[in-house]
């Protein structure tokens, strides 16, 4: 599926300081050499989280009973603050057996699995961001800027409740609609309000190409809003804001929308539509001062961007189902509670999880994908998966954290929904997890202090745990002896191998991650953590072979600063 939407940033400010504190006393000196190890024994099923600046950047694992031993290893920046520019420190991983000089004679030595996902065709292609997702990320920068300024603040009426005055239904509207993709100016659109339901009235552009919506295609999707969207967003996230008063939300098509992507056909992207923030805002120039989102329209005959009817209908309510739960999040954080905007990561990372809860709770005769199948998994669910993949394929390139000048890669919001998904897997009991993503939406704190407010357990420590389940989930005879080495609600293994059967084009792997991957104990690799991802390597021991150091340090061989939050996870596998 083309992008649907968002994105917002700003790291972790004042707002939690008690979850913020992974990295705010200077470190002690730490031993870059292996002359004293670590020593990390664990059993079968057992992981370990390692600081490296308080444990030492060596780690030695035993040596290999009578049956061999292998081991999952994970080198990553932890930080979790969302930043202008990032997190992206050089490291040098170097292995060898024990008993050698580690640095040196790892140095000779490149694991054979090493290059894997920068050697495969069009890998690179894969983290690429596209102008809709360009376009997103400029909104939610927008957004951070306008609840940083004050009268963000939403005064609750205390009072009796107000009688609210829906939209009539064939009543006519003019709204504000960004003119570009800056979103700096506007153009004025008349709309008429074509479904008037019980949460939301659909006004179509009043100018629209033909081929377009018929009454039933916007009554069919207006009814699923009422009937499943609203209260699935709601369930999970709060609820939104009435600032017009009017008891609805309002919903836009326009070929407007569709004039911000005018070149889809040669970009190969599309905006879908997009939430605002600055329409919740009445001061702001261009805002609606009401709740509104907006979605594009078909316009077959467009040459230079060419949207079918079937195309536009399948991704409609998709679009919906995310744009609101952004709509929830601002109210939420910023006019409830006089906060600010939610990182962009977390937030996008919610609205990803909304897709994926419709896919869970719409009964499949409901949905229909632009090939016209009734599945409401292909419909609301498939771009998750796909994106996810896009982002195990080569974790180590892609940020978990976008920084606030993010320009929206695919592979970032792969990660965002990978994430959340284990993340609800385990603090939630159960598969919906709603009581625990309401907790994220309905507080002032944000991205990875929002996380550990919620959780109670360090940031560094989760995404460690979390980048070991993304190669462990489900492995082939692993036992975990924590339920953090898995998702819960999802085999992605079974997933991906099912798509590498039907779609092989688009998922050329089984497996999407692959480790780098030593059997000698020599290893050494380059490259860059960025923030909340990292390198995998696993450690394959024989029979009886010796034990094996470990040492991460950043390029020049000191030690990985403070700034990145280093962390190292272990596993042993068996």
């Amino acid at each position: 599926m083309p992008t649907l939407s968002p994105r917002f940033a700003i790291p972790c400010v004042l707002l939690i300081v008690a979850a913020c504190t992974d990295s705010i006393a200077p470190p002690p000196p730490v031993d870059v050499s292996c002359d004293n190890p670590s020593a990390v024994n664990l059993a079968p099923g057992e992981y370990a989280v390692i600081d490296p600046l308080a444990q030492g950047s060596c780690v030695q694992l035993p040596a290999a009973g009578a049956g061999g031993a292998e081991h999952l290893y994970v080198a990553l920046a932890a930080a979790g603050r969302e930043t202008s520019t990032g997190v992206a420190v050089g490291y040098t991983l170097a292995g060898a057996p024990a008993g050698a000089a580690t640095a040196a004679v790892a140095a000779l030595a490149h694991s054979s699995l090493s290059d894997a996902a920068s050697a495969l065709p069009g890998a690179r292609a894969f983290h690429a961001p596209t102008p809709a997702d360009a376009f997103h990320a400029r909104l939610r920068e927008r957004e951070r800027l306008i609840s940083e300024s004050p009268g963000a603040a939403f005064s609750a009426n205390l009072g009796a409740a107000p009688v609210l005055i829906p939209p009539a239904p064939g009543s006519q509207r003019t709204f504000k609609v960004c003119a570009t993709t800056d979103c700096v100016n506007f153009v004025n659109v008349t709309a008429t309000a074509l479904h008037v339901g019980r949460k939301a009235a659909i006004y179509l552009d009043n100018t629209v190409p033909t081929g377009g919506y018929s009454q039933a295609d916007i009554d069919s999707v207006g009814n699923l809003f009422d009937d499943y969207l609203y209260p699935i967003d709601t369930t999970a996230f709060g609820r939104e804001s009435d600032l017009d008063g009017n008891g609805v939300v309002a919903v836009l098509l326009s070929d407007q929308v569709n004039q911000l992507s005018a070149s889809c056909n040669a970009a190969g992207s599309v905006i879908l539509g997009y939430f605002f923030g600055s329409d919740l805002e009445p001061s702001q120039n261009g805002s609606n001062a009401g709740e509104v989102f907006y979605g594009l329209v078909p316009d077959p005959g467009n040459s230079s961007c060419t949207i079918s009817k079937a195309y536009a209908k399948t991704h409609l309510a998709p679009t919906f189902i995310h744009e609101f739960q952004h709509m929830i999040s601002y109210n939420q954080h910023v006019l409830v509670r006089s906060g600010l905007s939610e990182d962009v990561w977390l937030n996008e990372a919610l609205s990803h999880l909304a897709e994926q809860l419709g896919a869970m709770q719409i009964p499949d005769p409901l949905c229909t994908d632009d090939s016209g199948v009734h599945s409401c998994f292909s419909q609301f669910a498939q771009s998750d998966i796909q994106n996810g993949y896009r982002y195990l394929r080569d974790v180590e390139a892609t940020s978990l954290i976008e920084t606030s000048q993010s320009t929206g890669a695919l592979a970032e919001r792969g990660a965002n929904w990978l994430f959340i998904r284990w993340l609800v897997d385990q603090f939630s009991s159960d598969p919906l997890g709603t009581a625990f993503t309401r907790q994220l939406d309905a507080t002032s704190a944000l991205g990875s202090a929002n996380v550990a407010q919620a959780t109670g357990e360090p940031f560094a420590t989760l995404v460690t745990q979390w980048q070991l389940a993304n190669y462990l989930d489900h492995l082939p005879g692993f036992t975990p002896g924590s339920p953090r080495l898995q998702y819960r609600t999802i085999d992605l293994r079974a997933t991906y191998a099912q798509l590498n059967q039907e779609l092989p084009a688009t998922f050329p792997r089984v497996y999407p991650l692959i480790p780098d991957s030593t059997r000698t104990g020599t290893y050494r690799r380059t490259g860059t953590l960025r923030d909340g991802s990292g390198r995998h390597l696993r450690v394959i021991q024989a029979p009886s072979a010796t034990a094996v150091n470990l040492q991460l340090t950043d390029s020049t061989g000191a030690a990985v600063g403070s700034t990145a939050v280093p962390r190292i996870g272990i596993v042993r596998i068996h």
